[in-house]
């Protein structure tokens, strides 16, 4: 989504004697490829689905992880490990469970998945049905494990009806030295699919991490036959509503040379996550110019990677074509900040200000989300401008414009309805005029400030990815049309040494 790193040749040239090498610097790709790709939005609520494809555009087997976490504070409702076949195509989609009220993954894909999909899982086990013609269609429900047991006030399975989805790149699985998949060592060509269109064998995968060559015996090691990520991956999701007959097409966004070593990690892990990355970081500074630039920290390099002052977009309400926009807007690193308690940490994390607690405890227990204070500009077709003063419905309790959850959809319009059919965690903000833009500027909080000694950049804003959706009403027919936000971004006191 964002627009402000570039290819590392041009990188490699403005590094100069920057004190990090070149090749650990990990940037947001504009080609759209990268070693993560980050999905900002998912919706399996009010009868939506949101399907998504991964794509591995290189000639070798990768180790991906990918996780989905819910709206709130990013807690993770399910993660696996997919295997991707030379030139994979991994599609799913996630829906509503059809035997539960939360979140789930569909898929009919033959890519390797370890656990396999629509497999055991306490309270939410999957399912795996054979269809008529030889495929195979499984369901594995979300789960709420993480947030459950009292951790939160919301313990609830529909908290994972919305959200957003990390796809990390772990590693190239490469074939053991004389190994085959016969006997189980030839983990490459295991997962590398054949002329059906089906994988050599996945249960060898499987077996690797059951009692094998990557875990469940003292001598496991989960780096063997793999090697450091090489990038390539590439996303694509569609939100769907077939009641509503409209459909929205987005694109995540890539950040590239996000690791230097292999991050493979056992299926159940909570690692790699996005704070495992390079603390390097290369931006751009708005006039043309690179920073290469050590934050000191994965998750503040990633952040950094992602901060905007502002996002700007269009908005369409005009009634007489039944026009709706809702705006999405992601925070993807943003527990690292906020969530002391989940993350260890003593304080908040600057660019972030405010603390994310689930369950204040005492006698009249609450949640307290961690709310982000934004200031809105917003202009008709004719540069008309007003600022909203009534802010989001409903509104945190303290009275002002702020950005409450991780993943904030946001309809457009005093109880205007939702385009992308959102109920869970919506809000509301008004918008005078029928047609025109918004701005929502973030600029006035801490910045995020390196911490090598050869440079002495402050990244300012927050780290925000998302797209505006809008929606066209004729009848019984629906019009859908999604577009990127606009971003701008501040790197102030470049000193390269």
């Amino acid at each position: 989504m964002k627009k402000n790193l570039v290819s590392l040749a041009v990188a490699a040239t403005v590094a100069g004697t920057a004190s990090v090498a070149v090749h650990a610097q990990q940037f947001v790709n504009p080609e759209k490829t990268g070693e993560v790709i980050m999905f900002p939005f998912y919706n399996a609520d009010n009868g939506n689905a949101t399907n998504m494809h991964i794509v591995n555009t290189t000639k070798g087997v990768k180790a991906v992880k990918i996780r989905f976490v819910e709206y709130k504070n990013s807690d993770e409702v399910l993660d696996f490990n997919v295997y991707l076949s030379p030139k994979d195509h991994f599609a799913f989609g996630v829906i509503k469970n059809p035997n539960g009220t939360g979140g789930a993954v569909i898929t009919a894909d033959n890519s390797c998945t370890v656990p396999a999909l629509g497999s055991a899982n306490g309270d939410f086990s999957g399912t795996a049905t054979e269809q008529a013609d030889g495929s195979i269609v499984r369901i594995q429900p979300f789960v709420n494990y993480q947030y459950a047991n009292s951790k939160d006030i919301d313990s609830s399975i529909e908290r994972t009806l919305t959200g957003h989805v990390e796809v990390i790149e772990m590693g190239v699985v490469e074939d053991a030295s004389g190994g085959t998949v016969k006997d189980g060592t030839a983990l490459a060509s295991s997962a590398t699919h054949g002329p059906t269109g089906v994988p050599a064998s996945c249960e060898n995968l499987e077996a690797a991490w059951a009692a094998g060559v990557w875990g469940g015996t003292a001598t496991a090691d989960p780096t063997k036959d793999v090697t450091a990520p090489t990038g390539g991956l590439y996303g694509l999701a569609y939100h769907i509503n077939v009641e509503d007959a409209a459909a929205f097409g987005f694109e995540p966004t890539a950040i590239d040379n996000w690791a230097t070593k292999v991050e493979h990690t056992n299926p159940g892990s909570l690692l790699p996550s996005l704070a495992s990355g390079t603390p390097s970081v290369v931006l751009h500074e708005g006039d043309g110019t690179y920073a290469t630039v050590n934050m000191g920290s994965g998750q503040q390099a990633t952040s950094a990677a992602l901060a905007t002052e502002s996002l700007s977009n269009d908005v369409m309400v005009n009634p007489a074509l039944g026009g709706e926009t809702d705006w999405v807007v992601s925070f993807p690193t943003k527990r690292f900040h906020v969530d002391l308690a989940g993350q260890e940490i003593e304080d908040v994390i600057a660019p972030f200000t405010d603390e994310w607690v689930g369950n204040t405890g005492g006698t009249s227990p609450k949640e307290k989300p961690a709310c982000e204070e934004v200031s809105i500009a917003q202009y008709d077709r004719e540069e008309a401008v007003t600022a909203p003063t009534n802010g989001f419905s409903p509104s945190p309790a303290q009275a002002k414009l702020s950005i409450c959850n991780e993943v904030a959809v946001i309809a457009m319009g005093t109880g205007a309805e939702s385009a992308l059919s959102v109920e869970t965690g919506l809000t509301n903000l008004s918008f005078p005029y029928s047609e025109g833009w918004q701005k929502i500027s973030m600029a006035q909080y801490a910045p995020i400030a390196s911490t090598t000694s050869v440079a002495t950049d402050t990244v300012e804003g927050l780290p925000a990815i998302g797209f505006a959706a809008f929606k066209v009403n004729n009848g019984a027919m629906s019009y859908g049309n999604a577009a990127e936000h606009k971003t701008e971004n501040l790197v102030s006191g470049f000193n390269p040494g």
